[in-house]
């Protein structure tokens, strides 16, 4: 057994001689801006993308798909009440006003140029939240005028402003408009769009007509006179964003467009990919890369297949053992059977010897005097020789148990002795394979599959020795298991 370890370790240490050559070869080395020391040829077919080059044209064909607006319809409706409910309140606000100070709402021609009325006018003004109102509108409103025209014309100016798509002035960040922009008519904000709406649903709305809220306010500026600034102002308050980008749905109709688009470079076995001297940049990066990424895979494929091998010569040593000890086990037995039998053999005759007396004659003897004591001393000689005979077939059956026990005991302690041996050596391999294994960092599965490969034969192994070494098995599996698990806690914590 020990034999078959260490020529399984043999077997294991040939096995990992391409890592160190692959260690050797180390094109991760070479970084961007690092010029090639010698010639860098494919050794392959080999395709590479080119990230630059396909980042580069997604966004080229992402100025061809528009952004996603959700505009909401009743914006219009919504900020043309505020103006009506804000304009009324005034109104009826200021002739409150003038009614406490005259006793009444409409005033004539020569309270409306006193000074009283003037104070009452300017005081409004500072005093009122709502829509601004200058000293002309308010005689007007104080001459009884409801000023209907007036509100009329600056609800048409509303409707102007908000016809066109008004967004918030900063995009999200990574949106960017393309020449249309892609409206969806919702009348609440809050409505669902699905991505069947948006494609069926949506129509394309020119991107100069999708304004910023901070020109439309300027635009007001524009639109009124002077003496109306602080009109133009009060409507800026009130005019808000109906519409919103559409950031999430943007996204999905733009990767949907783009994320077929790849850049690569195809490379033929023996093509140059780097030459001498030459300056390393991203895409030449990539390819040596992938070249690394295949020459590690079909090293590490030649080791699996070194390893099997080593495997497969592992487990021909260990059946050939096996054989051995069962011929050595059954040469025992013949040899035991063989001992009892002799022993059965040797009893059987001893026993016939002390079975047979001598034959008597029956001629007659004539009497003598010694004749009774001379019978008697053969009685006594012949009861000797029979406690005799039993006392050496007892002896003889207890040193053959005592050698039998014996020798059972010597090959029980020589196959624990084997077994420790085989332990050892196998904590060894292990520790030495795990050492390899971590220095040039071979991927995890390879050596999850060396635990379990080395689990699986325990078992078996196990389950073909007798009772006297499975709790010896038993313990070497279970340490082999507990390394099993740390390593793959070791894997988890570092991909946390």
């Amino acid at each position: 057994m020990v034999r078959a370890t260490l020529r399984f370790a043999l077997l294991l240490a040939v096995a990992l001689l391409p890592i160190s050559r692959l260690s050797a070869r180390n094109l991760a080395n070479c970084q961007v801006g690092d010029k090639a020391e010698e010639d860098i040829v494919a050794t392959e077919k080999m395709t590479v993308v080119d990230v630059e080059g396909t980042q580069t044209a997604r966004e080229k064909e992402v100025q061809h798909v528009p952004v996603v607006v959700r505009y909401y319809t009743n914006a219009v409706e919504d900020l043309e009440t505020r103006f009506h409910r804000a304009f009324a309140q005034t109104r009826e606000n200021f002739l409150q006003s003038v009614n406490k100070a005259f006793g009444h709402r409409t005033l004539s021609t020569e309270e409306l140029s006193s000074f009283k009325f003037q104070s009452l006018a300017m005081l409004f003004q500072k005093q009122n939240p709502l829509f601004p109102l200058d000293s002309n509108r308010a005689a007007l409103w104080a001459s009884g005028d409801p000023d209907e025209a007036y509100q009329a014309s600056v609800a048409a100016t509303l409707r102007e402003i908000m016809s066109s798509a008004i967004r918030p002035d900063p995009l999200p960040e990574g949106i960017k408009l393309s020449a249309n922009v892609r409206l969806i008519p919702l009348a609440n904000a809050n409505d669902a769009v699905t991505e069947q709406e948006a494609r069926q649903v949506s129509r394309n709305f020119a991107r100069t007509n999708f304004v910023t809220l901070a020109a439309v306010k300027k635009n007001l500026q524009s639109i009124f006179p002077a003496e109306e600034r602080e009109v133009a102002k009060y409507l800026g308050t009130l005019v808000k964003p109906n519409c919103v980008v559409d950031e999430d749905m943007t996204r999905l109709l733009r990767a949907q467009r783009t994320d077929g688009i790849w850049v690569v470079d195809n490379y033929e076995p023996g093509q140059i990919i780097a030459h001498r001297g030459q300056v390393i940049d991203k895409k030449i990066k990539a390819a040596l890369d992938q070249l690394k990424e295949k020459a590690v895979i079909g090293q590490l494929q030649e080791l699996q297949v070194k390893q099997q091998a080593a495997v497969g010569e592992l487990q021909q040593l260990v059946a050939e053992d096996k054989a051995k000890g069962a011929r050595a086990q059954e040469h025992v037995l013949w040899l035991v059977g063989g001992l009892a039998a002799v022993v059965l053999i040797l009893a059987a005759a001893t026993w016939q010897l002390a079975r047979r007396k001598p034959a008597e004659s029956l001629l007659p003897v004539p009497a003598a005097p010694g004749a009774l004591e001379w019978q008697e001393r053969a009685l006594v000689a012949e009861q000797r020789t029979e406690k005799l005979q039993q006392a050496a077939r007892a002896g003889l059956m207890a040193h053959l148990s005592q050698w039998l026990s014996r020798m059972l005991t010597q090959r029980l302690i020589s196959q624990r002795r084997l077994l420790l041996d085989t332990q050892s050596h196998a904590a060894a391999e292990m520790a030495e394979l795990e050492a390899r294994l971590e220095r040039v960092q071979a991927p995890l599965q390879v050596r999850l599959a060396a635990y379990e490969h080395r689990i699986a034969e325990l078992e078996k192994e196990l389950a073909a020795r007798g009772e006297e070494n499975r709790e010896l098995l038993k313990a070497k599996i279970e340490t082999m298991r507990k390394q099993l698990e740390a390593e793959r806690g070791k894997n988890r914590v570092a991909f946390n």
